[in-house]
């Protein structure tokens, strides 16, 4: 079997696992990258990439909530895509665009203060939202009055129409619903919510200029997305809204609802039990909406470890305060659309490449979501170069970073789609490593190794070759080939197993709530 070289590159999807490799084992064993993640092995959010004072109050959440770091990064990354969503977009390719919304989905166990992360990553939200709707409730006031007087005159209008037709009354009407038609609907601000039907966001990115966010620590809002109870999930608006396509919903008796450019982000969590759920729904299978979450896996409980944390310094929460005002002020002014400098653009053909090779090899139960990875990092660099308060094209740094937070973010759904099972490659050498861990070998004839583990698995030699290469690309072996002339590939050759696949006793695990 022809060893693989792994790329140096440490972006490589194919690398997904570079921070969960033991020292190097005796033999040349590839790096040992498990075949199945588990919640404990999950990298850590790499908060070095995120501009510098929103990763100062990122880490501050952190030690102030004593929670992983991971929580706060996720919803800040939620956060800057709620602010920015609808007035930024990225030209990845020529002529196709990437809007800055997120669906960040947490998944952490009860008690794990998901409740408190959010609140202190959102607050800075809620009170530009108070703050907004104070300084323009005067106006409101007086565009409530002016348009209800307006309706009244509409009203009475038609009323006199009804019972005798004059022209002039018509000229008269026409003209109030003109007038009418022509003035603004001034609205309480509204950034997002916490709750609400797929009917009724609807009717939130309406009223609200086509952006809308989810926001909510409980599960019950995503309960309602995916059709937990119901059966039946109306994905229409949340895989619309994502993208930017134009929605359009007709109702008997009613005005339609009718947005060109909707963009809605979310920010919502569950506990590990419904990802298991939702994962296997088969209803959701296909439908797009698993393949645009953003995976932020949590495990275990945050326990308190002391009484008294450690307060966010003001310096801290002032530099995060400002840059979400700032942020939200400048969503009310032009859309801008940002492109990638030359440099940026070698790197991300870079990526590209990665990922289908990778995709291609294992891993296809999770190619739906591989499809929208490039557009993933895309999104976060755009959110990154403007958090940042760059000018002009995204260059490599700021892809670089967008690229390291995508990797994290591969790993975490790797993770997520690792409760599929449907991978028969992955399930096949599953049962060779626990055949060879019964065995307690460190190596064995390619043909005995065959032997033992014949039966519905395989039915002859030639279906054990894409396992045994996927196990050696993984580093759980190697295998030693004679050489040999002729066709096809021979049967004999010795097998090394690496000594940590044995030395572990739950190497590869399923998702477990």
């Amino acid at each position: 079997m022809k060893t693989i070289t792994p790329t140096e590159n440490p972006n490589n999807p194919e690398n997904v696992a570079a921070d969960m490799r033991a020292a190097p084992s005796a033999g040349p064993f590839l790096p040992f990258v498990p075949l199945k993640p588990s919640a404990d092995s999950l990298p850590s959010f790499p908060v070095e990439c995120l501009p510098l004072k929103l990763r100062a109050y990122v880490e501050a959440v952190a030690v102030h909530t004593q929670t992983p770091v991971d929580m706060a990064a996720g919803v800040a990354l939620g956060v800057l895509a709620t602010c920015l969503q609808g007035t930024v977009r990225v030209e990845g390719n020529i002529g196709h665009y990437e809007q800055t919304s997120l669906y960040v989905f947490l998944v952490a166990p009860p008690g794990s203060r998901k409740s408190a992360v959010i609140h202190a990553m959102t607050a800075a939200i809620e009170d530009y939202e108070q703050q907004y709707n104070e300084q323009h409730q005067a106006a409101m006031r007086r565009n409530r009055q002016e348009r209800e007087s307006l309706q009244r005159d509409i009203n009475r209008l038609t009323k006199v129409l009804e019972s005798k037709y004059d022209k002039m009354t018509e000229l008269e009407l026409q003209h109030a619903q003109d007038n009418l038609a022509d003035l603004p609907d001034i609205r309480p601000l509204q950034i997002f919510t916490d709750d609400c039907t797929s009917e009724s966001m609807v009717r939130l990115l309406k009223d609200n200029g086509g952006r809308m966010a989810l926001i909510s620590a409980e599960g019950g809002a995503f309960d309602n997305i995916v059709g937990r109870y119901t059966k039946k999930p109306n994905l229409d608006v949340w895989l619309k809204g994502i993208c930017g396509d134009t929605i359009r919903v007709d109702r008997i008796n009613r005005e339609p609802d009718y947005i060109r450019h909707p963009t809605l982000s979310m920010i919502i969590s569950a506990q590990p039990s419904v990802l298991s759920e939702i994962m296997q729904n088969s209803m959701l299978d296909g439908r797009g909406f698993l393949a645009r979450l953003l995976y932020i896996n949590v495990s275990g409980s945050s326990m308190p470890r002391s009484f008294r944390s450690e307060p966010i310094p003001p310096t801290v929460q002032d530099d995060y305060d400002d840059l979400i005002c700032r942020l939200l002020e400048r969503s009310e002014g032009d859309s801008v659309t940002l492109h990638l400098a030359t440099e940026a653009v070698g790197r991300m053909d870079e990526l590209c490449h990665d990922v289908g090779v990778y995709l291609r090899k294992e891993h296809r139960d999770m190619r739906e979501w591989g499809s929208k990875y490039i557009g993933l990092v895309l999104r976060i660099a755009g959110l990154l170069h403007v958090a940042a308060d760059k000018a002009g094209d995204i260059g490599e740094p700021i892809i670089d970073n967008a690229i390291q937070i995508g990797s994290y973010a591969f790993r975490h759904a790797l993770y997520a789609y690792s409760v599929l099972g449907a991978d028969e490659t992955v399930e096949k050498a599953m049962h060779v490593v626990a055949k060879l861990r019964k065995l307690g070998v460190t190596e064995i004839c390619r043909s005995d190794l065959y032997q033992k583990c014949r039966g519905r698995f395989f039915r002859d030699a030639k279906d054990m070759e894409p396992v045994l290469e996927l196990l050696e690309r993984h580093g759980y072996i190697w295998v030693d080939l004679p050489t040999y002339i002729g066709m096809g590939r021979p049967s004999v050759g010795t097998v090394h197993v690496n000594p940590r696949v044995l030395e572990e006793e739950q190497p590869l695990r399923y998702f477990s709530a």
